[in-house]
């Protein structure tokens, strides 16, 4: 009685975390999607001023290395850091758009990017899921909350669990 008592309170917080994750991948993409501007705008001015002086990006940056100047050198080093992430988020948030509904937090975990979860965590809003995912979500955390306390259960309590004693009663002796 008591171990079913521990699943069903393992089920109900199962269920309640995993229907969390819908409001989290969703919170997570509108972050990523700042993030994303906001380097698209860091980008637009960088183009800008290099075309300005009549360059590409690629020799903005060239510019940069080839300078004897330890702080241009640096900056140059910043701004090709910013490049590399913003297209790394832009594809993760391209493929967070066109995911399923339900596996949008399959594509976070395969991408997931340290500085905008983290984000997305501190500022992070439960929410009751009212989507088909949502429910999908408490089902799954439902029935693996239940499991996963069960496993625990019986295996804590193994030690403490009466044995049944088993007489064998051999035909000659029933006679």
């Amino acid at each position: 009685m008591l171990k079913r008592i521990v699943c069903l309170i393992g089920a109900a917080l199962g269920g309640i975390t995993l229907s969390q994750a819908p409001e989290y991948s969703q919170q997570y993409t509108q972050r990523l999607a700042g993030a994303v501007d906001e380097l698209t705008a860091i980008i637009a001015q960088f183009d800008a001023d290099a075309a300005r002086f009549g360059l590409t990006r690629q020799e903005g940056l060239e510019r940069y290395q080839a300078s004897a100047d330890g702080f241009l050198t640096e900056r140059g080093i910043s701004m090709e850091t910013v490049f590399n992430r913003h297209e790394r988020l832009s594809t993760q948030l391209a493929d967070l758009r066109q995911a399923p509904a339900g596996t949008q937090l399959f594509e976070i975990a395969r991408y997931f990017d340290t500085e905008v979860g983290a984000a997305a965590l501190e500022d992070f809003e439960p929410a009751v899921p009212l989507t088909i995912a949502g429910l999908a979500y408490v089902i799954f955390g439902l029935a693996l909350g239940f499991v996963v306390f069960w496993v625990l259960a019986s295996l804590l309590g193994a030690p403490f669990r009466r044995r049944r004693s088993r007489v064998r009663i051999s035909r000659a002796e029933r006679m």
